[in-house]
């Protein structure tokens, strides 16, 4: 299978066929992945909750960033890769495209990610113009909030709905070629949906988007910081994860004097 472009993407979107995405860290993981046919492997700056043990994303850096993304990328042959823009690493324009070139570079993201606000018209048109593929992060924004109770659903009034809707055209019409929305409204994320060209990927906003990502280590039921409610399972016997260990642990205290 060769690797999959953001024409293949697009060509998704437009016949309706679901986006699978995840968000991984390392080779490992990546290749997993990888080797059951994502489409899109995300390395999040959400490692700093989940491998850093962080409470936010908020201390993520460049160089956590560029180490991440070189070890995810040796591992994928097939899924594309979008690498996060951690918080402070795109204040203005020279410092966004001087950043977004340092997880390109070498064959390593296909794409770069930015939590964006209105601020970031610029940097966005900036990007784009030096070749720059841009994927635009709508809704609850983890750079720009410190604590887990922060993390509420938005859109449910007329006026953030409105907000929302015109925030998605606008990065469209800038020339951003894929747009992720968490936590919005479940109908406003499907407008947005039906609105754009673009994929649209959704986080904790329904399942009326063009494709869903979540955390790999979220769907093991392993993060750190715990797992969002959208993914917490009824059973928590089922974790596989926590099986595969208790058994390990099991077989081999057999063997303690």
């Amino acid at each position: 299978m060769p690797k999959i472009s953001l024409k293949k993407l697009n060509f998704l979107k437009k016949n309706k066929i679901g986006i699978s995405a995840l968000t991984s860290y390392d080779a490992s993981f990546a290749k997993l992945a990888d080797n059951c046919g994502i489409d899109i492997i995300l390395v999040g700056d959400s490692l700093g909750e989940v491998i850093q043990g962080n409470p936010n994303t908020h201390s993520v850096t460049m160089n956590d960033m560029c180490y991440h993304t070189k070890i995810v990328s040796k591992a994928i042959k097939k899924a594309f890769l979008i690498a996060d823009m951690p918080k402070n690493s795109y204040k203005t324009k020279n410092q966004a495209l001087k950043n977004a070139k340092k997880l390109v570079a070498k064959n390593m993201a296909d794409m770069v990610k930015i939590e964006f606000q209105e601020k970031d018209v610029e940097i966005v048109e900036h990007l784009i113009s030096h070749n720059i593929l841009v994927c635009s992060h709508i809704g609850i924004l983890p750079q720009t909030i410190k604590n887990k109770s922060d993390y509420k659903k938005i859109g449910k009034t007329r006026s953030e709905a409105n907000r929302l809707i015109n925030e998605a055209m606008l990065i469209e019409k800038l020339g951003s070629q894929m747009l992720i929305v968490e936590c919005i409204d479940e109908q406003v994320a499907k407008i947005i949906s039906e609105k754009l060209y673009i994929p649209t990927i959704g986080i904790g906003s329904g399942k009326s988007c063009d494709g869903q990502i979540r955390v790999i280590y979220d769907i093991f039921e392993i993060s750190f910081n715990g797992v969002p409610g959208f993914l917490k399972s009824k059973n928590k016997k089922l974790n596989p994860m926590k099986i595969i260990l208790e058994k390990y642990i099991t077989n081999t205290n057999k063997y303690k004097i």
